[in-house]
């Protein structure tokens, strides 16, 4: 899976739980010269991992994950507040 945007990390975290899950930065899959479309991309990133040219990227454990973001998520709340009471 190629990491652009936020748009992959819902598609990640259903697929982590059913099958292994390579995640590619798009910096280093990125190869296709001319016109690029989404099944030339798709083509270009199976090839490499099929030769296993595909390093992937760390991601952490899903419960670090959901600490990490519950911890943003409290913090925020505590901004809220305090910008209200000033």
């Amino acid at each position: 899976m190629e990491s652009t945007g936020k748009y992959w990390i819902p598609v990640y975290n259903v697929l982590e739980k059913s099958c292994t899950i390579v995640l590619a930065h798009p910096k280093y899959v990125k190869a296709i010269r001319g016109k690029k479309t989404d099944k030339k991309d798709e083509k270009w990133i199976a090839e490499l991992f099929k030769h296993d040219l595909v390093a992937g990227s760390f991601m952490p454990p899903t419960d670090i994950r959901h600490c990490t973001a519950s911890r943003i998520q409290n913090q925020v709340s505590c901004l809220i507040i305090l910008s209200h009471l000033y």
